[in-house]
């Protein structure tokens, strides 16, 4: 982890340099990448202020906090980086997690003569439709499947093109 530490308007000071990199430290428990990271710590008239951003692979973390002591500027913008980061962390886990959920939605037959075969799976929504409403719909769009819910019962309902060429309707009954 690369620190660098900009004093402006304010003498130079070993003890908030040291701070400064020990609440850093902290932050990699948030990111594996290499870090980079560029505080900028100033004085203008009695504000202390405490910018901070990380550059994490191109992932840019920014945070500004202003206060009238230096220790307690740097101890805001850490808590705003900190944040930021947990939601980070959070959104890559959904997005890991996500693409783990569709990666196991077709299992792999694993010999040939494997009784099951291949399962090809896809999510609908099931908009509210009257029958005539779907039967029109399912015209327009030239499929073969549609999934709805009646309007006037509120249950879910399948309307699908036979081979011969006449229409289905199913009515599932949840158990």
């Amino acid at each position: 982890m690369q620190i660098s530490v900009t004093f402006r308007q304010l003498e130079p000071s070993e003890a908030l340099k040291n701070y400064v990199t020990e609440r850093l430290k902290k932050v990699k428990r948030y990111l594996d990448s290499p870090l980079e990271a560029h505080v900028v710590l100033g004085l203008e008239k009695f504000r202390h202020l405490a910018d901070v951003t990380i550059n994490s692979n191109g992932r840019i973390i920014k945070g500004r906090e202003e206060n009238t002591d230096m220790y307690a500027a740097i101890d805001l913008v850490m808590d705003k980086i900190d944040m930021q980061l947990r939601k980070l962390r959070g959104r890559l886990r959904e997005v890991k997690a996500e693409r783990g959920r569709g990666a196991m939605s077709a299992p792999a037959p694993e010999e040939e003569g494997s009784p099951l075969p291949t399962i090809r799976r896809r999510r609908v929504e099931a908009p509210p439709l009257t029958l005539t409403d779907a039967l029109e719909l399912l015209a327009a769009r030239g499929e073969d499947l549609l999934v709805f819910t009646e309007v006037g019962s509120g249950s879910l309902q399948i309307l699908y093109r036979r081979p011969d060429g006449s229409l289905a309707l199913v009515e599932p009954e949840l158990v």
